[in-house]
């Protein structure tokens, strides 16, 4: 059954506030550039691996957000994924080392958070 919103009408999706990257749980944050200097530089995001967090500006448009988040989540699947051996490759070991990280790795964050890949496939 899906869930609906006022008037039986369905919820829009909204951004989980916390994702799966293989065996790690990551948090995403939405803060304003005000709350936060990284943002205030003219970064729409950032990742941060120590603690395992995402943070995106609030304030950019929905779809924004959605290429902002991907963006933030494929850094969080290579400091997950890749041990960056890549400095002793040459352009086809380069691009076939980073295809090997991303083809696993995204369809894993794909699957094990149907509520994150409902939201960046939402047409709003």
């Amino acid at each position: 059954m899906q869930d609906t919103g006022r008037g039986g009408r369905p919820k829009e999706p909204t951004l989980p506030k916390r994702v799966k990257v293989g065996a790690q749980m990551w948090d995403i944050k939405e803060l304003s550039v005000t709350a936060d200097p990284l943002l205030a530089e003219g970064n729409l995001g950032y990742t941060q691996d120590s603690r395992n967090i995402i943070v995106i500006d609030k304030d950019q448009s929905e779809s924004k957000k959605k290429v902002t988040v991907w963006h933030e989540l494929m850094h969080a699947a290579r400091m997950t994924f890749d041990a960056d051996d890549t400095k002793k490759l040459d352009y086809e070991g380069w691009e076939h080392h980073f295809i090997g990280v991303w083809e696993n790795s995204l369809l894993m964050i794909l699957r094990d958070n149907p509520k994150l890949t409902e939201w960046l496939l939402n047409d709003r």
